[in-house]
């Protein structure tokens, strides 16, 4: 048993003067502090981002110019897969801004789910391409020619590294659940629409360029934002 004196020596003193609250940390606190601004919501972050994208992308056309040869094409095949890539840029920066915040209600299944049929779509359009232009179009012999190949690679990521990185800078302020998931997706969504631009740059439609160049790049990018969003901070 314990003595009786150690039981007194541990009892708590009836009385105790705490320190004046202008001598504790806390007083500093209302001066060292400021308002705290609310993140807006993931679709207004993706359209901001979608923006900001097809900006890019209509300066580096301007700079380019648009290919001759629209006239000899299809319009179904000139204009609906840049817009369905805008379209599907969009979703995924959306999803992208939703994993960004905890508790959005976005599940993993989906997401990959979405993944899958992006690229899955983007292949069958490339691999579909020839056979909505004459035989006779020029985009037919384009072959794995590196230095067209190589152009069509940089023109890609040049428009869609500001963009990323734009992303990467909403996506570090809201501290991302799947932070590898999160990148991915916005790299996914900046290769999808600045391929959408370069598609009126680039007149091929031959799979060997198409496939490796311009899948490729979305591929790069989407891997390239995975990777990185290893370093945003998680929740």
């Amino acid at each position: 048993m314990r003595p009786e004196n150690e039981a007194e020596d541990l009892k708590i003193p009836s009385s105790f003067d705490p320190p004046r609250f202008e001598d504790t940390v806390l007083a500093k606190l209302p001066s060292e502090s400021g308002p705290c601004k609310p993140l807006l919501p993931p679709v207004r972050r993706a359209a901001l981002l979608v923006l900001w994208a097809l900006a890019f992308a209509a300066a580096a056309l301007a700079w380019t110019g648009w290919k001759g040869d629209i006239d000899q094409k299809l319009w179904v095949w000139t204009f609906v897969p840049p817009a369905l890539e805008i379209v599907a840029g969009a979703v995924s920066f959306w999803l992208a801004m939703c994993w960004s915040v905890p508790g959005s209600g976005v599940h993993r299944g989906g997401t990959l789910t979405f993944w899958g049929c992006v690229f899955a779509l983007l292949l069958a359009a490339a691999l579909a391409a020839p056979h909505f232009v004459p035989a006779t179009y020029p985009g037919l012999q384009v072959g794995p020619g590196l230095s067209h190949g190589i152009a069509c690679l940089g023109w890609e990521l040049l428009v869609a590294f500001p963009v990323l990185a734009i992303a990467f800078w909403m996506m570090a302020r809201a501290a991302p659940v799947s932070s590898m998931l999160a990148g991915g997706l916005a790299g996914l969504g900046a290769g999808m629409i600045s391929d959408a631009a370069i598609h009126f740059r680039c007149s091929a439609v031959d799979p060997w360029h198409t496939v490796p160049w311009h899948l490729g790049a979305i591929v790069l990018l989407a891997c390239l934002g995975a990777l990185l969003g290893k370093f945003l901070p998680r929740w």
